[in-house]
């Protein structure tokens, strides 16, 4: 074989090998693209799902304001809050599981339901927009209506039947009935609204 002919072989077989590794660099660069194109978009996901999940549980186990975590409490109490002789509905939607950790729930309006420590009967009026105001003795609504002491009517809160000075930082414990009752009635009156609310039925759930 003349050294032309070898020189034209050997030529050949360098263009063959550039073809082969031209094919395997594409063919290596498609896979990696593939791979990017496929995997990353599942890594980001699952960290984005990861991210959710920590967030929602932080946030349902993590104490607020001083509440124990979510859970930590499952109590229910009976209540009543009547002002000028008509009862407050907390069946009505706005006042609706306005707080994970105190609320009443299932359209009903009477029932209580602890789900943490630590939390009190006011922190369950603050959740539907009232408050009451200790050192006027009022219940004070938070568009500015305030329901306080004067010379005929009068704030007063009933705890299991007993009167007590103040109701805001009481922890309800199972089976309890609150009274928050505001005007001018008669010890019968009292007697009651007692009386009704010594009828309610508690929910249990």
């Amino acid at each position: 074989m003349s050294n032309k002919k070898k020189k034209n072989n050997k030529n050949n077989v360098d263009d063959d090998d550039k073809k082969k590794k031209s094919y395997f660099d594409i063919t290596r660069k498609k896979r990696i693209k593939n791979l990017k194109t496929i995997i990353l978009p599942i890594i980001a996901a699952i960290v984005i799902i990861a991210g959710i999940s920590i967030y929602v549980f932080s946030q349902n186990t993590q104490s607020v304001a001083g509440f124990g975590p979510l859970g930590s409490a499952h109590e229910h109490a009976a209540f009543l809050v009547k002002v000028n002789g008509q009862n407050i509905d907390f069946s009505q939607p706005q006042y609706q599981v306005q707080s994970d950790y105190i609320h009443v729930e299932n359209g009903d309006g009477t029932t209580l339901h602890r789900h943490a420590t630590n939390v009190t009967f006011v922190d369950f009026l603050k959740s539907v927009k009232m408050d009451i105001d200790k050192k006027n003795n009022c219940l004070a609504f938070t568009n500015g209506t305030e329901y306080c002491d004067d010379e005929n009517n009068k704030l007063r809160t009933f705890i299991n039947g007993n009167s007590t000075g103040s109701i805001s930082d009481y922890i309800l414990n199972n089976n309890d009935r609150l009274l928050v009752i505001y005007g001018n009635e008669t010890d019968e009156q009292i007697a009651n609204a007692l009386d009704e609310l010594n009828k309610i039925k508690i929910q249990y759930n």
